[in-house]
């Protein structure tokens, strides 16, 4: 487990993206899954993300809109795709936000809040990020990547 203070989350942020850099692409998404209970810290890790693709429009947690895309362009990487499905009241309702559109695109990276709630309907991740804030200061969270 890896203790991160939020205020270095940044640093986090930019070993995440050199994993990613590493990681080898093939005919499909590269899926980001984003793990923990409300509070854990997955959409500040999604602003730290987007500020290190140069999004400089406000990336909130997309809870009611359930999808966000922005265009990036890091290592071969053309879109951020920006997923919340807490509000999905199922699997089957994952085929709502059009997967097929973006899950086939080599060029598109996918971050997934709440991954547990479309188990079957999503490819096995290529990035497990596993966020506590249980037992943490306001400001402090372990996160481990898998």
């Amino acid at each position: 487990m890896t203790y991160v203070p939020l205020p270095e989350l940044p640093y986090f942020v930019r070993n995440v993206l050199a994993a990613l850099h590493l990681h080898a692409k093939g005919d499909k998404a590269t899926i980001m899954a984003l793990v923990g209970e409300v509070g854990a810290g997955k959409t500040t890790f999604m602003q730290a993300l987007a500020h290190e693709f140069h999004i400089h429009e406000v990336v909130q947690s997309p809870t009611y809109v359930l999808m966000k895309s922005y265009p990036i362009n890091f290592d071969g990487f053309l879109r951020l795709i920006h997923i919340d499905a807490y509000r999905l009241e199922s699997p089957e309702q994952f085929a709502s936000l059009a997967p097929d559109d973006f899950l086939h695109d080599p060029t598109v990276l996918v971050a997934i809040e709440w991954p547990e709630r479309v188990v079957g309907k999503l490819p096995k991740p290529d990035f497990v990020i596993n966020f506590s804030s249980v037992g943490m200061a306001e400001h402090e969270r372990h996160i481990v990547v898998a």
